[in-house]
């Protein structure tokens, strides 16, 4: 009787685990990424030209450049900057990923780095810019692209 109820507690077990399994569900054409060997280009000079534009574009006003660090250090430069004294070199690291649509639009665009402020700003400026990428001859396919931005704030 007890070997009964132990088979009967094991089938119960098991055949519940088994059916508890999820099986994932594929991911629906429109929304599918694709890596592709057809790179899109930016019509404007290739991916040179679109660093250009967006360096040309980004309002450093916008930017706090010292954000990133502890907040004593901070304060420290900017004091600096109020005496008119040497200020050492600030540089600025983010990761710019976005993805070219079919039609050559751009969504998904974030920016991941230390500055958030530099990050908001790099994000502004690439969601305001509306040149449509280009693809060349073959399948046209959404292509995920991912730029280093790199800022050196001098005196």
């Amino acid at each position: 009787m007890r070997f009964l109820k132990l088979s009967i507690l094991a089938a119960v077990l098991f055949f519940g685990m088994a059916c508890a399994q999820e099986t994932p569900k594929p991911q629906p054409e429109e929304t599918a990424i694709y890596t592709s060997t057809n790179i899109p280009n930016f019509p404007d000079g290739g991916i040179n030209g679109f660093r250009q534009l967006v360096a040309s574009k980004i309002k450093y006003n916008r930017i706090d450049p010292f954000q990133h660090l502890p907040a004593e250090q901070a304060r420290e430069l900017r004091h600096l900057i109020l005496e008119r004294r040497p200020v050492p070199k600030t540089i600025l690291k983010s990761s710019l990923e976005f993805i070219v649509e079919i039609d050559g639009t751009l969504s998904g665009i974030s920016a991941k780095g230390e500055n958030s402020s530099f990050n908001k700003e790099i994000e502004r400026v690439v969601k305001s810019i509306k040149t449509r990428w280009i693809f060349e001859e073959g399948e046209k396919k959404k292509t995920p692209m991912r730029m280093p931005i790199k800022m050196t704030i001098e005196d």
